[in-house]
C-alpha cells in the first residue's frame, strides 16, 4: 500500500514538472498519512500553473496581466520583473515626452543603450535651440529689406505699398486684385494709420528704415519694413510686407520646447540653468530651493505612472499658486525642482517654503502622503563666491537632512513589511 501511494505522488509530481497539462489529484484517494504531502503537491501544482500563465503573459509583453497571489513564491523574480518593466516603460514615455533625465542602472547591455538613447535625443534638445536661435537669425537678415528692392517690384512675391508722406496718396500698390481700392486693403490700412503716428517720420528719416510687426483680424502676423524714397520727385513713404505667421509659429514652437518641460509645462532645466547664470552676474539677492518630490517611485510602483504623473502636477500647482510670477521655477529632474525667490529675505523663503509644503500634504481625496523635501541657500548678491554648481550641491545638501527625516516618518504608511507579508502568508497557508 505504501509503494502505490509513493507511485502516485511521484507520478503527480512528474506531471507537474514536465506534463503541460497535470491531471488533478485526488488526495482523498490516499491514505492518511499521504494525504498532506498530496494537498501541498496539489498546491504546487497550482504554483506552478500560475507560474506558467503569468511568464507566458509577460513574453508577449502583456504589463497589465493580473499578479499572482502573494502565497506564489514560484513568481516573486517574475514579478520583481514585471515591476522594472512598468518602470521602463514609463521611463520611456518619459522620455518621448522630452524628459531626457532618466537613466536606467539595473538591467546591464540594455542599460548601456537606454543612457545612450537619452543622452543623444538631450544633444537633439540642444540642436533644437539652436535651430530656433538660428530661424531668428534669418528672420532679422529678412528685415534688411532696403530701397534697392523697388528695382524688383514687377517680380516680387511681397506686398508693396508707395504712399506720399505729406497727403497719403497712394502711388503704388501690387495687390492680387488690380480693381481693389487700396485704403479697402486691412494691411495697407495698418500701413496708413502707422505712418500718421507722431515722431514715425523722423525715427525713419535717423536709422533709414523702421522694421516692424503686425496683425490683422484673421490673425496673420505681417512683418513690414518701412523706409523712404523719392517716387517722381516727392518724398514717400515705401512699406515692403510679408506675412510671417508661419515663421512665428515655428519659431515659438521650436522656443517652447527647448525651454519647457513638457509634462507640467514649466520650464526646464536648459532655461533654468541659463536664467540662473545670468541673475548671478547681475549679482541679484535671492534665496535658491531645491525640491525633491518624495516616495515618487513608490506612487508609481503602487498606483501607476499615470498617478505618478498627476502627483507630479499636482505638486507644480500647489508651487506655482504660492509663487510670485517673477520668481522661477522649474522642473530640473524626474523628481527634482528649482524654485528662485528673487529679493527675498531667507526667513521669508523659509516661512513661504512650509507653508507649500502644508498645503501640499493637507491635500484631501489622495490615498498616499504627498509631501517633498526642500533645502535653502541664500544668495546674497553683493559677490559671486560660489558656481551654480556648488549652490546646488550646498542645497542638495540641505534637502536630504529634510528628505531622512520624512523617510522616518512616511516609512510606516509606506512600506509592507517582511514579517508582516510572513504572517498573514502563514496564515493563508492553515
Amino acid at each position: 500500500m505504501e509503494e502505490k501511494n509513493c507511485e502516485r505522488l511521484f507520478e503527480y509530481l512528474r506531471d507537474i514538472l514536465y506534463s503541460p497539462d497535470a491531471c488533478p489529484l485526488d488526495v482523498e484517494t490516499l491514505d492518511p498519512p499521504y494525504q498532506k504531502l498530496g494537498k501541498g503537491l496539489r498546491f504546487l501544482d497550482k504554483a506552478v500553473r500560475e507560474m506558467k500563465e503569468y511568464s507566458a503573459e509577460l513574453s508577449k509583453g502583456n504589463l497589465s496581466v493580473t499578479l499572482p497571489g502573494k502565497d506564489n513564491f514560484l513568481c516573486q523574480n517574475l514579478k520583481n520583473m514585471h515591476t522594472n518593466l512598468n518602470h521602463m516603460t514609463w521611463q520611456a514615455k518619459q522620455v518621448a515626452r522630452g524628459d531626457y533625465s532618466q537613466s536606467v542602472s539595473y538591467l546591464g547591455e540594455f542599460s548601456d543603450a537606454f543612457n545612450k538613447m537619452t543622452a543623444q535625443l538631450k544633444e537633439r534638445e540642444m540642436r533644437l535651440k539652436e535651430e530656433a536661435q538660428k530661424e531668428k537669425a534669418h528672420a532679422s537678415m529678412m528685415e534688411g529689406y532696403s530701397q534697392l528692392l523697388m528695382e524688383l517690384i514687377c517680380r516680387s512675391e511681397e506686398q508693396i505699398l508707395v504712399v506720399g508722406v505729406e497727403d497719403g496718396q497712394v502711388f503704388y500698390c501690387n495687390t492680387k486684385d488690380a480693381n481693389e481700392d487700396p485704403k479697402t486693403n486691412e494691411i495697407f490700412k495698418l500701413c496708413l494709420e502707422m505712418t500718421k503716428k507722431e515722431g514715425v517720420l523722423e525715427q525713419i528719416q535717423e536709422e533709414a528704415e523702421k522694421v516692424w510687426e503686425t496683425e490683422d483680424s484673421l490673425h496673420r502676423i505681417f512683418k513690414v519694413t518701412t523706409g523712404l524714397m523719392h517716387w517722381q520727385g516727392e518724398l514717400a513713404y515705401v512699406h515692403i510686407i510679408r506675412e510671417a505667421t508661419e515663421e512665428r509659429t515655428r519659431e515659438k514652437r521650436l522656443e517652447v520646447e527647448a525651454y519647457h518641460d513638457p509634462l507640467t509645462g514649466i520650464r526646464n532645466r536648459t532655461y533654468f540653468e541659463e536664467q540662473m547664470e545670468k541673475l548671478l552676474e547681475r549679482k541679484e539677492k535671492m534665496v535658491f530651493c531645491y525640491c525633491d518630490l518624495d516616495h515618487l517611485k513608490y506612487v508609481n510602483d503602487r498606483y501607476g505612472h499615470l498617478e505618478g504623473d498627476r502627483y507630479i502636477r499636482r505638486f507644480v500647482e500647489t508651487v506655482k499658486s504660492c509663487v510670485r510670477e517673477n520668481d522661477l521655477f522649474a522642473r530640473v529632474g524626474g523628481d527634482e525642482f528649482c524654485i528662485i525667490l528673487r529679493k527675498c529675505p531667507k526667513e521669508m523663503a523659509e516661512r513661504k517654503m512650509k507653508r507649500i509644503q502644508r498645503e501640499f500634504k493637507e491635500t484631501l481625496g489622495i490615498p498616499y502622503p504627498q509631501s517633498f523635501s526642500c533645502g535653502l541657500v541664500e544668495i546674497s548678491g553683493k559677490n559671486r563666491p560660489q558656481t551654480l554648481d556648488e549652490i546646488i550641491q550646498d542645497a542638495d545638501c540641505a534637502m536630504y537632512d529634510q528628505k531622512r527625516n520624512h523617510k522616518e516618518e512616511y516609512e510606516k504608511q509606506l512600506n509592507y513589511s517582511a514579517s508582516e507579508w510572513i504572517v498573514n502568508h502563514t496564515h493563508e497557508m492553515h
